[in-house]
């Protein structure tokens, strides 16, 4: 039954993405962890820096090549902060997108992409070769941008990551949006249907993982968002393979900033 209420809901939004639309064609580049159709700006640089639970830090660079490509690396691990063992993720991540359709009135805004960063420490010595949240691996996504009390987007996407070794080799699905509130505030919010991680040696429930997100845009090409994470608060394994039967959400935060050259 739940499966056949996420395919309603999943079909439904596609359905909503198709209908015309008096939105802007510009959105934002990902959603919590999620991509969206959007790009870089040609010649624009990001950089963020990302800290989660257990002292962790991973750091990214984007950039924009051109206005419907842009591609970046990022590297991280936990511990990173504190007195306890640094475990390093063992590989620089790649992330490469391209948007193959551009938004009109008439359809969404379709891009394609690559992303081997995945959240949370790595599980190096489980013999899953994993991180805690896989990575997004490759994808479709589509977005679509309306006019409601300022710009506010929907965005669906699918997914198949590479980190197969739990056996678990299905693909993934998620729905989000974004919201802006004036110039300076933007809340998004993003369900991971999480598919590709729910068989016996998975770390999640089967319920999948829904998060949010507020930013802050504070001038000068600088942004400092909040990520609650798991607000379901789904039952999942840890790396050490323990269950918690009632996680609490996990609040982490990142810092951007973003200029062009």
């Amino acid at each position: 039954m739940r499966k056949k209420n996420l395919t309603v809901l999943f079909c439904t939004l596609i359905l909503m993405l198709s209908a015309n639309a008096g939105g802007q064609t510009v959105t934002p580049i990902r959603l919590v962890d999620a991509p969206t159709a959007g790009t870089l700006p040609r010649k624009t640089l990001l950089m963020e820096t990302y800290l989660f639970g257990d002292g962790g830090v991973v750091q990214s660079v984007n950039v924009g090549i051109i206005d419907l490509i842009d591609v970046g690396c990022s590297y991280g691990g936990a511990g990173v902060v504190g007195a306890g063992k640094v475990t390093w993720q063992p590989h620089v991540a790649f992330q490469a997108r391209i948007r193959i359709v551009e938004e009109s009135l008439r359809s969404p805004g379709i891009a394609i992409g690559f992303d081997s960063q995945g959240f949370g420490p790595y599980a190096r010595d489980s013999g899953l070769n994993r991180f805690r949240t896989k990575s997004r691996g490759a994808y479709i996504v589509m977005s679509r941008n309306y006019r409601l009390f300022g710009d506010f987007g929907l965005h669906a996407g699918a997914n198949y990551s590479l980190e197969t070794d739990d056996g678990d080799e299905d693909p993934s699905f998620w729905l989000g949006f974004d919201k802006n509130i004036g110039k300076s505030i933007e809340f998004c919010g993003e369900y991971d249907f999480a598919t590709n991680d729910n068989d016996d040696k998975s770390m999640t429930a089967n319920l999948g993982y829904l998060s949010g997100a507020v930013r802050w845009y504070i001038g000068a090409g600088f942004m400092i968002e909040l990520d609650v994470k798991n607000i379901l608060r789904n039952a999942k394994k840890d790396i050490s393979d323990s269950l918690d039967e009632r996680p609490e959400p996990s609040r982490e935060l990142r810092f951007g900033y973003r200029r062009s050259f």
